[in-house]
């Protein structure tokens, strides 16, 4: 069938089409994969072997023990009794909200999927922006634009950075040490940047005493399985911070993978008749979604498109030294900006690969912490850059509150633009350091 049709031609065809089906929305992200997938199959540039082989399936194991550790905390309450807690600290003022939700989501998505911690501040804001009457639009894309920095703190953070970690063997300490102080930096000046540009034109039309809101206690449905879950997280974190520490010197496999799995086993095992519901919480679409793309990236790698792609871009940004690295980090914040920043993490994984084989070239780690920020950065300037930013508009939307391209790009530009040049003078110190 591909007899006439060079197979890497079909790669890379199969690969854009995907991505501007992607970009465009009109079909579910997993469908697109998926229909990718097949094509790829038919035309027999990949074997279901080896559309099997190139899956990372670290990487997935990992992210699906973080999706039922998360699960435990939603089907518990705990999102949504913080975000009340919170809101009754602020006393549903907007100015409050406009500096306190956005440090908590960033600091959350630290260590929790920016998705799940977007979806229960979102609706909340959205929901105590409708009753009390004032615009929470300027406060929803702050908390996006806190939690994607955030996420860029850890390996855990955010979907692209357990794919650049597992896939290029970069733990949790490894990203808490060269991205995460950039990051925190990042996040405040973020923060500050948001809350100057948007708190003059936050109005509240009615006092915060006319509404009642329901107190958190209310909204823990399981205080048993709230306690284990934390303690579980915690477990998990701990896990993940010493895993190569017990390999090496106790000689147990416990895999990053294995950090996860193993509490959130565990807290299934101890779930009782929430199990159920917790199973029905994680979320299996972003899974196979990534599941497909890593096939659909790794026939790019078969036929040899990612070394040809690589070869082209070390030439347009720099052979080597610090003019490639600012060069990925800027060309991942825009290139995030427009496509979903997971499958760009995945392609630019395999390309620092083969860059990092480049003779001359910088090391592989201090390429990795430019793309990782930028990748999580740059999702911020578009609705679309991040699977966080879809979520914070159907919130929106749901309640009757329009954001649109303009206004998003207009409050989001900003604060993303001081991260990222944050960002840049942090790599910058960190080469001339030589800590990397």
């Amino acid at each position: 069938m591909s007899g006439t049709i060079s197979p890497t031609w079909i790669a890379v065809s199969i690969f854009l089409t995907t991505y501007i089906a992607l970009g465009l929305e009109r079909i579910p992200r997993v469908l697109a994969a998926g229909v990718g997938v097949i094509f790829l199959l038919l035309f027999k540039v990949l074997t279901v072997e080896e559309a099997v082989a190139y899956v990372h399936w670290g990487t997935m194991g990992l992210l699906f023990g973080m999706f039922i550790l998360i699960a435990v905390l939603s089907e518990a309450g705990f999102f949504s009794a913080l975000a009340l807690a919170v809101a009754h600290q602020a006393r549903g003022e907007p100015r409050r909200l406009l500096m306190i939700f956005p440090l908590l989501t960033g600091l959350l998505a630290a260590f929790m999927d920016s998705i799940t911690v977007m979806l229960f501040f979102a609706t909340l804001t959205a929901e105590l922006g409708r009753r009390l009457r004032f615009d929470p639009v300027p406060i929803v894309v702050a908390e996006v634009v806190a939690a994607n920095i955030g996420g860029a703190a850890t390996l855990m953070g955010d979907p692209p950075n357990v794919i650049l970690g597992l896939v290029l063997r970069f733990g949790l300490i490894d990203f808490i040490m060269h991205t995460g102080p950039i990051a925190l930096i990042g996040l405040i000046a973020a923060v500050a940047i948001s809350y100057w540009q948007s708190v003059q034109r936050l109005r509240i039309s009615s006092p915060p005493e006319a509404v009642e809101l329901p107190s958190p206690a209310e909204m823990i449905r399981d205080p048993v399985l709230l306690r284990l879950g934390l303690l579980a997280l915690a477990l998990a974190v701990v896990l993940l911070s010493t895993h190569h520490w017990v390999e090496h010197h106790l000689g147990i496999p416990l895999t990053a993978p294995l950090a996860t799995l193993i509490p959130a086993i565990l807290l299934l095992l101890l779930g009782g008749s929430r199990v159920e519901g917790i199973l029905r919480r994680i979320d299996y679409e972003v899974l196979l979604f990534l599941i497909c793309l890593f096939a659909i990236v790794g026939a790019l790698e078969k036929t040899h498109v990612i070394e040809a792609m690589t070869r082209a871009a070390s030439s347009a940004l720099g052979h080597h030294g610090l003019g490639l690295v600012s060069g990925l980090l800027w060309l991942s914040a825009f290139c995030s900006a427009m496509v979903d920043n997971v499958p760009f993490a995945l392609s630019m994984a395999y390309a620092l690969q083969h860059l990092a084989a480049s003779v001359g070239a910088p090391p592989l780690s201090l390429m990795t912490w430019a793309v990782s920020l930028g990748t999580d950065l740059g999702g911020n300037f578009t609705p679309i850059g991040a699977s966080a930013n879809v979520v914070a508009c159907a919130a929106l939307e749901g309640h009757g509150f329009q954001v649109g391209w303009g206004r998003w790009m207009r409050l989001a530009a900003r604060p993303t633009m001081i991260a990222l040049g944050l960002a840049q003078m942090g790599l910058l110190i960190k080469a001339w350091l030589g800590f990397f």
